[in-house]
């Protein structure tokens, strides 16, 4: 704490903290030059910006706001520019006056012109959370941007300015795109209700709302979407897919289009890829380090199972690139076969699957055998017969990459027995299991301390919100995954046709950790929350 004081330019001993007379005067006269980031005041000394923007209020005889939401009848009568470049929120608080909010003092001369606005009104400044302000002039921003955007669109479908008004919803397409990146969403959801359209954005796995869109607006966005993704914009009685390649600042993105008809309209999601091969490593993927061990020992053997299991969204295809990126060099001949392919990855051959046209898992599973491959990746085991194959090629002289859908590890043995694979097989192919999670980070710049007293005794941390995670608490998801590497006593063990016990107990032996147990771990350390943990993993 001293040293980051010291660099600020405080120099003299501080007994209380931020209780500190002369440290808090100095800090607010900094704060006011504009020589203080809050976020940095909260990484080193743990002043979260509420309590500090509260004792400047106390400091400067203002009053200091709480408030959940705005009212936007009241934003309306000012003019947005006003509320932005000045970072103002006006609150009414009784029928006589009118609080501006700020996170500063407001200067004379601002508050004369307001006041010239509202002359039948008490305008009076007060400040609030920093945080708060801007999640709500942010909301502001969205819904002038989209009314700005609708309007022109509407003028020039109503007008039947074709040409104009295909750009105008380009404009508004990619407004909603930017919005979602700037959020790091997964994916967009556009979806037809009654009268209106909801879209929705996935974030760190959670669905949030962005916006409602007018009928006409929302069959011109579709119109435009299924133009890009290069599907008939007649049909809408069957499910399409498609896909485009689109950039922003610079970073190529591949976009994943599904269209599904509903009793009224069309459900339109866009899947969202980011082709960033960088991101895409072993050792970026927080895996603990016993678990990175065992994985970058089974993707060097030369034969044999590597098997990934979660549900849908769990990362188990980043999981398989950035597998496949450790062993992709001259000396290797990888193949893929994929559903779609996700990221294109150079020194590998990668097969889209056409299921249509009779390229499905098996029968490209048996050509790829056929070319002599060192290292072949299947997108999803999906019945028995590609199971078979898959096993038995393993068993040849090539290591074989997958995935299935299971709870955890040692379930994958079960199902792999329930699709009919012989237990000498799976003994004799099956190399390492990796079951996997995605849980959502707690946001580092805005977590609490909490101490629970129910079965997980003992120091934590919590969600709360601030302008970094757009006031979620998250910030980006963490990698919660369980490592079950197949040595010799386990192998016999699954000839036997033992039952799950008894391999958990042999596993234990040889310090396999569960999911839980490593996620608890990681929400010790304040990465995850205990309740975030509880949610995914159970």
């Amino acid at each position: 704490m001293m040293e980051f004081l010291k660099n600020l330019g405080f120099n003299e001993e501080v007994q209380e903290g931020f209780k500190d007379e002369a440290l808090r005067r100095f800090l607010f006269e900094l704060y006011l030059k504009d020589g203080l980031d809050l976020n940095v005041l909260f990484s080193n000394l743990g002043v979260r910006s509420e309590e500090f923007l509260r004792a400047l209020a106390q400091h400067l005889g203002l009053e200091f706001v709480e408030f959940e939401e705005i009212d936007e009848n009241l934003c309306d009568l000012f003019a947005f520019s006003l509320l932005w470049q000045n970072q103002i929120l006006p609150l009414q608080k009784d029928a006589e006056s009118i609080f501006i909010l700020s996170a500063k003092p407001l200067n004379l001369e601002l508050l004369s012109k307001i006041e010239h606005l509202f002359r039948s009104k008490f305008i009076k400044n007060a400040l609030c959370d920093v945080y708060q302000l801007n999640q709500n002039l942010n909301k502001l921003y969205i819904k002038q941007r989209l009314k700005e955007l609708s309007t022109n669109l509407k003028q020039e479908l109503n007008a039947n300015l074709k040409e104009d008004g295909q750009s105008s919803v380009s404009l508004l397409f990619e407004f909603i795109l930017q919005e979602a990146l700037k959020l790091n969403a997964s994916d967009v959801h556009i979806e037809s209700l009654e009268n209106e359209a909801l879209i929705r954005f996935r974030v760190d796995g959670i669905l949030r709302l962005f916006c409602t869109l007018e009928e006409q607006l929302y069959q011109a966005l579709v119109f435009h979407i299924k133009l890009l993704a290069h599907l008939n914009v007649a049909e809408s009685r069957k499910a399409q897919d498609g896909s485009f390649n689109k950039s922003f600042e610079g970073v190529e993105y591949d976009f994943r289009i599904s269209t599904l008809p509903l009793q009224k309209g069309e459900s339109v999601v866009l899947r969202i890829l980011k082709q960033d091969l960088k991101l895409l490593s072993l050792e970026n993927l927080h895996f603990s380090k016993e678990n990175l061990t065992l994985v970058q020992k089974n993707i060097k053997k030369p034969f044999g199972m590597i098997l990934l299991t979660g549900p849908t969204g769990s990362g188990k295809s980043t999981t398989l690139y950035a597998c496949l990126k450790s062993l992709a060099c001259v000396e290797k001949k990888i193949i893929t076969a994929e559903e779609p392919i996700e990221y294109k990855m150079p020194q590998i051959q990668q097969i889209a699957l056409n299921s249509k046209a009779g390229l499905d898992f098996s029968n490209a599973l048996r050509a790829i055998l056929r070319q002599d491959p060192d290292v072949i990746m299947v997108g999803e085991i999906r019945d028995e017969e590609s199971l078979d194959i898959a096993l038995k090629g393993a068993q040849t002289g090539h290591l074989i990459l997958s995935t299935l859908h299971t709870n955890d590890a040692l379930s994958t043995i079960e199902r792999l027995l329930d699709m009919k694979a012989k237990p000498y097989l799976i003994a004799s192919s099956l190399n390492l299991i990796i079951a996997q999670r995605l849980v959502r980070k707690l946001c580092p710049h805005c977590k609490i301390k909490s101490v629970r007293n129910d079965e997980f005794k003992g120091e934590f941390y919590e969600a709360k919100g601030c302008e970094n995670c757009h006031f979620s608490g998250f910030l980006g998801r963490e990698l919660i995954s369980e490592c079950l590497e197949l040595d010799e006593g386990l192998k016999e063990l699954v000839r036997k046709n033992a039952s799950k016990n008894e391999l958990l107990n042999h596993a234990k032996t040889r310090g396999f950790l569960s999911m839980f147990e490593l996620g608890l771990e990681k929400a010790r350390l304040g990465i995850i929350s205990i309740d975030e943990l509880m949610r995914v993993v159970g």
